[in-house]
């Protein structure tokens, strides 16, 4: 088994989010300069590597980007409501506090909360989702990211590729 690490300083974003509690209320709106890393664990492919630095690096950064500068709402919060009016996204919380904040600046995501956890998912498996579109999954096991908020303080999300999965697609 073999592991590449990418720790790149470009791998940042800064977004605004808000964080959902157990209790059904919120923290304040505010925002963070998020750092990201991501390891990938698998076979050696025929070249002798896991997967190429040279493409490998420039895609995980676009998936950081497209969280750059954004307003991150979770679509699947049950005490959001979240719709579109105009050219705005409108989201309502229980507690009757409501944002509206432009399509272009808003990033909804299919999570119930924007923890760093959850960050650390979401690239995770949007990572996944790229490799499958170009055919450099196969010999994958495991994709880790990091995504850390303030230093010392990050979440990590290890996504275990089903052995069954990685099978069939050598098959096909």
């Amino acid at each position: 088994m073999y592991r590449i690490r990418v720790d790149k300083q470009y791998f940042n974003f800064s977004c605004a989010h808000f964080l959902l509690f157990n209790d059904g209320s919120r923290e304040p709106l505010h925002g963070h300069n998020y750092w990201a890393w991501v390891e990938v664990e698998g076979e050696l492919g025929p070249a002798g590597y896991v997967l190429d630095y040279i493409t490998f690096k420039p895609l995980f950064r676009e998936l950081c980007n497209e969280l750059d500068h954004k307003t991150l709402f979770p679509r699947r919060a049950e005490v959001l409501k979240i719709t579109e009016q105009g050219a705005n996204i409108h989201v309502r919380h229980n507690d009757g506090s409501e944002f509206s904040v432009p399509r272009q600046d808003t990033l909804l995501l299919d999570l119930p909360n924007t923890s760093t956890e959850l960050l650390a998912t979401y690239l995770a498996k949007r990572l996944y989702d790229a490799l499958v579109s170009r055919n450099e999954h196969r010999h994958l096991h495991a994709i880790t990211v990091g995504v850390e908020e303030a230093p010392g303080q990050q979440g990590v999300f290890r996504l275990v590729l089903p052995h069954t999965q990685r099978g069939a697609d050598r098959g096909s």
